[in-house]
């Protein structure tokens, strides 16, 4: 039977540091209070007796030297071996984020502990002042209740960071869009519905109509030849049939007052040229979000059918290093997909099952749900008859199937496999039908790398996609074409 501690959430780094040194007392903690300028910090050994009062150092490279001396000092006085010291303090902002690399680069063992567990740890939780900050800081730790090693750290940190901003930019590019349909319901109103307009919304199309001199007057007076041209250079299809629409409508709608036309126009243009360098800023991302993710073994979620690049890379890089990871039931949790549970009474009590928690990572919980959106509606057969039975039986499909994904996910990135069905993933499946499966579903793997023509990074051989390509190629016989 697999032996397990009570205390599954301590630290193990915390906890052998403790057991090295054998008695707490000869264990120095220094809780640290994070700050823009200057961060307060206290001196303690394992026991909790205070061995320093709450002192301040500068958010510097001074301060940080000024820092290792102290406790160099300290430890040399209270007879304190230098290993045996950890020092600690509140997940915060980016402002420490150097202050906090400069220190573990100096072999230091920096904690991060949660600040709402840090309040329900103080002595006194309805006053709030810096000392009795780094009192709940020292409770946690002396727990031995802290991060010490960062999900996230090398390419996974630079991953995390890019798709991140990705995602901001694409908030700020919906919230662009918004104010374009204000100002276009008033100057050409039913223009972005394509199905009165005929010309797809935000399409290069329309934007290049809407960049300059917009509105139903314009369109109205324009020559049918020269609208026919522009919509043909940017690749519409059917583009006479479409001019000629346009233009019919054009003379349908209401028009707005002469007096605000050069306002509104105004007004849009600029909001063009806005949503313009952002189209370029998230595709410029988009490849350099390519680029980073061919690199580690998250690439290989993107051999999963309705799994793009996006998804792939925003799950790896929120989940880090999979050998790193805790176990599946944890970052189920993490994800914020499973839902909460409560049960008392014994074991003849009843269990009920409420909603899922609040306290989570939004940000991956919004990925994996999208991805196991995906997967139902176009992910494999088998994926897809998974997702329709869990409908049928009233489930939350999405959840469902978001936990099935972090199943397949961690599974992938650590074998460094490429997803296959189940009937193939038998032993005695023939060498014959997984080699028609993998030349059916390349085509499909590759035409995700070639939209950010990031092919010859992606299948590179000494990339984790290009071994696989490469092993592949060799134990079945096939040729997989780039």
């Amino acid at each position: 039977m697999k032996k397990r501690n009570i205390f599954q959430n301590q630290s193990q780094e915390i906890l052998t540091l403790f057991e090295r040194a054998k008695d707490r007392s000869k264990v120095m903690c220094i809780p640290m209070d994070y700050a823009k300028k200057d961060h307060v910090v206290m001196f303690c050994n394992g026991n909790g007796k205070i061995l320093r009062k709450p002192f301040s150092i500068k958010n510097s490279p001074e301060g940080v030297e000024y820092l290792i001396d102290r406790v160099t000092r300290s430890c040399r006085h209270h007879g304190i071996d230098i290993k045996h010291t950890f020092l600690g303090g509140e997940d915060c902002g980016t402002y420490a984020d150097n202050f906090i690399e400069a220190l573990r680069s100096e072999n230091w063992l920096v904690a991060g502990v949660n600040a709402l567990d840090a309040k329900r740890h103080r002595e006194n939780i309805q006053a709030s002042t810096d000392r009795l900050d780094l009192l709940g800081i020292s409770n946690m730790l002396l727990s031995c209740r802290g991060n010490c090693s960062p999900a996230q750290s090398g390419i996974y940190w630079n991953l995390r960071t890019l798709c991140r901003q990705r995602q901001k930019l694409v908030v700020t590019k919906s919230g662009v869009k918004n104010r374009i349909h204000t100002i276009v319901d008033q100057i050409f109103p039913g223009f972005l519905n394509e199905t009165q307009s005929g010309i797809p919304p935000f399409s290069p199309a329309s934007l290049i109509l809407m960049e300059d001199r917009f509105s139903v007057h314009q369109i109205r007076r324009r020559r049918p030849a020269a609208l026919i041209k522009a919509l043909a250079k940017q690749g519409l299809p059917n583009p006479e049939r479409r001019a000629k629409k346009l233009q019919h409508y054009a003379a349908q709608v209401l028009k707005p007052q002469k007096d605000h036309i050069v306002t509104l126009q105004l007004s849009l243009k600029q909001q063009i040229k806005l949503i313009l360098c952002l189209q370029d800023s998230t595709e410029q991302l988009k490849r350099d979000i390519a680029e980073q993710l061919a690199q580690i073994p998250g690439a290989f979620l993107t051999t999963i059918r309705g799994i793009g690049l996006i998804l792939a890379a925003g799950v790896s890089a929120e989940i880090g290093d999979p050998n790193k990871q805790k176990s599946l039931t944890k970052l189920v949790s993490y994800a914020g997909i499973i839902p909460q549970i409560k049960q008392t009474g014994g074991e003849q009590g009843k269990t009920q099952v409420g909603r899922v928690g609040k306290r989570c990572n939004r940000i991956l919980k919004n990925y994996v749900v999208q991805s196991g959106s995906h997967m139902g509606l176009h992910g494999p057969d088998e994926l897809m008859a998974d997702y329709k039975r869990r409908e049928a039986r009233e489930q939350h499909a999405d959840f469902g199937m978001a936990r099935r994904f972090l199943r397949m996910a961690i599974c992938l990135m650590r074998t460094h496999q490429s997803y296959l069905p189940k009937r193939l993933r038998n032993q005695q499946c023939k060498m014959e039908e997984r080699a028609r499966y993998y030349h059916k579903a390349w085509p499909l793997i590759m035409d995700k790398w070639r939209r950010v023509r990031m092919l010859d990074i992606a299948f590179d051989k000494k990339m984790p996609l290009g071994q696989w390509r490469n092993m592949i190629q060799e134990l079945y016989g096939i040729k997989l074409s780039l």
